[in-house]
């Protein structure tokens, strides 16, 4: 395997390996940096063979070297451009991944805030509910007190206007007994006045001679 090929293919495998982590335009000038480089490689090999030909060959290979020099390194430099545009690619995404994960951190805190904040309302309507509920049972014996008391009153009540009812009732008959009675009274009176009126006088004695 001759060196320029083996060369090619280091080249070929270092953009192989940057690739996984670079966008693939990066990649694709990568790809040409190292075809770049290959024929730079490839010309100045053959540069160098055609000087060994001339008569003046370390004038021939010096110029050459020169120009492989000076195209080697206009391709670093572009390499170089590749590999801080690539730096601040992954930098961005690191930002931006740490960013997202505050975020996320920052979303999970605040719904284990909104859910502790559901679960302590929860325990708290439980707790209202629970005193409620206590509050009722206590109260109940003395509510069926209450409401047993308030039945005797309104039964005390009923008996009470039914007795009066009934008294009146009484007295009402009584009354319209006494008003027959005085009234049957009046009516025998007025009889026996009229009766006295007419009975015939009493005959005068003769008087005596």
């Amino acid at each position: 395997m001759n060196r320029q090929l083996l060369l090619g293919l280091l080249l070929l495998g270092a953009v192989a390996s940057q690739a996984q982590t670079e966008d693939p335009g990066a990649t694709a000038e990568r790809a040409r940096l190292a075809q770049a480089r290959s024929q730079v490689e490839a010309q100045f090999k053959a540069e160098e063979k055609a000087c060994y030909a001339k008569f003046s060959v370390n004038n021939c290979l010096n110029a050459a070297k020169v120009q492989r020099r000076q195209a080697l390194e206009d391709l670093r430099k572009q390499e170089i451009a590749i590999n801080d545009a690539q730096r601040q690619r992954q930098a961005a995404e690191k930002r931006s991944a740490q960013e997202g994960r505050s975020a996320n951190v920052e979303e999970r805190e605040e719904a284990a805030k909104g859910r502790a904040e559901k679960g302590q309302e929860r325990q708290t309507q439980a707790d209202e509910n629970a005193a409620k509920r206590a509050a009722q049972a206590a109260s109940a014996p003395q509510k069926a007190a209450q409401r047993q008391q308030e039945l005797q009153q309104r039964e005390a009540q009923r008996q009470a206007d039914q007795r009066r009812r009934e008294e009146q009732a009484a007295e009402n008959v009584k009354a319209n007994e006494k008003n027959l009675a005085d009234a049957q009274e009046r009516k025998e009176k007025q009889e026996k006045r009229m009766a006295e009126r007419k009975k015939p006088p009493a005959s005068s004695l003769p008087t005596p001679p």
